[in-house]
């Protein structure tokens, strides 16, 4: 039985795991099983589900329950603009499934999921490690995180020639801190950079109610030097002044992310119905409107070749398989 609405408040969480065994833990931070990288998967429109050719039995599914993060502001609607958009249509081109909506963070999200709760939720970047605890649909190609830093803090960034940050060499920096979301994916490159910082890093770990726009108004406010978040979550703050983004060197590959439903007999039927739900043209365009809106133009011609060519494969259904 699901619990009510849980109201989180940003807690910080220190690394004090890291170092310990890998268990199963579907949280890949410092905090729970330890800093495991998160490995993403490259930018494929429609990728194996996993190595197994055994399908489970498919199960009836007249409910389903989104995981989102808080949505009584408006600081995330990117994040929570996903599953609201996703309930919409699946309402339409899915009858006679009951959509409800549970404010849960990126933490408490993946306990569920790993528990295997009659839970999905959308957003979530694919990496390997992720596939073996649940079951994935691909809905959006998105490009990498940034380093959200204080202006005023630009001058004492290690960074490239060409004005790309030198992650690991800023990590070992202890007298900048960092603010990042628990059991966040940043995609392949920053978790695999994130995974091997120093222990004497000063870097916190968060849980906060919303997807990390939170963290920026820290290092805003002076709480924090730098983040990682993407060009849209400065977009979604109004484009403050006193921030920018700078790239990450060695982090420049487009992110997969897409629904996560638990590896389970009713999450493999859920996750069936949600991708031939979304596989028709009307569906991609609707994905593809929501992503180009927080893109700034420069991002949006980079880019724009690898976009066109996923929301054209996703305008079908994927060929998923267990």
């Amino acid at each position: 039985m699901l619990s009510a609405v849980e109201n989180v408040v940003i807690s910080p969480c220190t690394d004090r795991s890291r170092g310990r065994p890998w268990g199963l833990a579907l949280l890949l931070t410092a905090c729970l099983a330890g800093a495991l990288p998160a490995q993403a998967q490259p930018a494929q429109a429609r990728p194996a589900q996993s190595s197994s050719a055994q399908a489970p039995a498919l199960v009836a599914v007249d409910r389903i329950t989104w995981l989102t993060s808080d949505n009584s502001t408006a600081s995330n609607p990117a994040v929570n603009g996903v599953t609201d958009t996703l309930v919409k249509m699946l309402t339409v081109w899915w009858p006679g499934v009951k959509h409800e909506v549970l404010i849960a963070n990126t933490k408490r999200s993946w306990q569920m999921l790993e528990d295997g709760q009659q839970v999905c939720r959308a957003n979530v970047v694919r990496t390997p490690e992720r596939e073996k605890l649940v079951y994935f649909t691909n809905t959006q190609l998105t490009p990498p995180p940034q380093l959200v830093v204080r202006r005023d803090r630009l001058s004492r960034l290690p960074r490239t020639a060409s004005g790309e940050v030198l992650l690991p060499q800023l990590l070992a920096d202890d007298s900048l801190r960092g603010a990042l979301v628990d059991g966040r994916s940043y995609g392949n490159a920053i978790d695999e950079m994130l995974a091997h910082r120093p222990g004497s890093a000063n870097v916190t770990l968060y849980s906060p109610r919303d997807f990390g726009g939170r963290l920026l108004q820290m290092v805003s406010l002076d709480r924090a030097d730098y983040s990682i978040d993407s060009d849209m979550a400065l977009l979604m703050m109004g484009e403050p002044k006193d921030l920018m983004t700078v790239p990450i060197r060695g982090a420049s590959e487009l992110v997969m992310a897409g629904v996560a439903c638990p590896r389970t007999p009713w999450g493999w039927s859920a996750i069936q119905g949600i991708d031939r739900a979304l596989g028709r043209p009307e569906a991609a365009a609707t994905l593809r409107r929501g992503l180009m809106r927080w893109l700034t133009p420069e991002t949006r011609a980079h880019y724009g070749p690898q976009l066109e060519h996923f929301y054209r494969e996703r305008a079908r259904p994927s060929r998923l398989t267990p």
